[in-house]
């Protein structure tokens, strides 16, 4: 008989991925390196820290996923497998609720969802709110944290082996989220 799973994510995901990727600490080390630098060097420097902090963090999301399957997910795989529709969006879904999750402690919302398109919402961001308050309202008007989600989703969708285009279509200071789309190359 197969054990019973829970549709819900393992708590053990999402505390890991608490621990081992804590938005503070994070936002603490990025803020000492910055001191009395330049804009253009603090952008650099948070292009280099975010993207290294978001490629690592979604290949621990997706590792632990795999590790700690739940139904939701087990279900998903099967349908993409079976029907052959591959993993986006569902799969790609469920990774990136792991890495909303564990970070932002929210919900993901999916604003589209298809074969060939994937467009979720982040915000409130706990990333910005933390630049906001441990930098200074000119260093989160930058906006670096958005190399944190957009180096995920590459390393997301390299791992899935998907052909896709990435973009950042809003942002918290204009619409009050901060939206990405995926679709994948035809």
């Amino acid at each position: 008989m197969d054990e019973e799973l829970s549709f819900d994510i393992d708590q053990r995901i999402l505390d890991t991925i608490s621990q081992e990727f804590d938005v503070n600490k994070l936002v603490e080390n990025f803020a000492k390196i910055i001191e009395n630098k330049e804009r253009k060097e603090i952008e650099d420097i948070a292009k280099k820290v975010f993207r290294d902090y978001g490629r690592n963090l979604m290949t621990r999301a997706i590792e632990l996923g795999e590790k700690y399957p739940d139904r939701t997910y087990k279900v998903v795989k099967e349908v993409a497998e079976k029907t052959g529709v591959g993993p986006l969006p569902h799969v790609c879904q469920r990774f990136l609720e792991i890495f909303n999750m564990g970070t932002q402690q929210n919900v993901l919302k999916i604003v589209v969802g298809t074969g060939s398109q994937l467009t979720h919402r982040v915000g409130p961001c706990m990333f910005l709110n933390a630049i906001r308050q441990k930098c200074g309202e000119d260093v989160a008007k930058l906006l670096t944290c958005k190399h944190i989600d957009l180096s995920a989703l590459e390393t997301l969708y390299k791992n899935l082996n998907l052909s896709v285009d990435v973009r950042m279509e809003t942002s918290i200071p204009s619409e009050g989220y901060c939206q990405f789309t995926t679709v994948r190359k035809t």
